[in-house]
């Protein structure tokens, strides 16, 4: 159950997944055994699905970002879209509403190399009626950061 105060834990989480029990139960002014075993609660039920280091990609080289938007040939199964996790730089998959059903955020060094991992390892596995987008700036990627 996502009560208030594990509303507020989450809150906390989402800002900074790096903080311990006793940092959350300190600002919640909470036990640090009630905070642990609320957020344990929160991963058994899937609600915190995990934890992840949010890193700027442009101090590792990836100087270019787009947005993909693109239909599927008739024949490729959500199965098949899974490949997409092996292409390099493809950051995330979502099925959308909207003229076009599948949107893919990808990152590369370049806005050239961009366009040949969409060509070379994108396109093949059967997206169509592509629309490229290029990220010139990001606002908010998530909360905190």
């Amino acid at each position: 159950m996502v009560d208030e105060m594990n509303r507020k834990i989450l809150k906390l989480l989402m800002t900074d997944g790096k903080m311990t029990y006793n940092d959350v139960a300190q600002r919640l002014r909470r036990s640090p055994s009630t905070v642990r075993d609320r957020i344990r609660r929160l991963e058994d039920d899937k609600i915190i699905l995990g934890y992840v280091a949010v890193i700027n990609a442009e101090q590792l080289g990836m100087k270019a970002e787009g947005i993909m938007f693109a239909n599927l040939e008739d024949d490729v199964t959500a199965e098949k879209l899974k490949a997409l996790s092996n292409v390099p730089g493809v950051m995330e998959v979502l099925q959308v509403s909207g003229r076009r059903r599948v949107m893919i955020r990808l990152h590369a060094p370049d806005n050239r190399n961009l366009e040949e991992v969409i060509q070379r390892d994108i396109v093949p596995l059967g997206l169509v009626d592509l629309e490229l987008r290029i990220v010139l700036d990001s606002l908010m990627r998530f909360p905190g950061v």
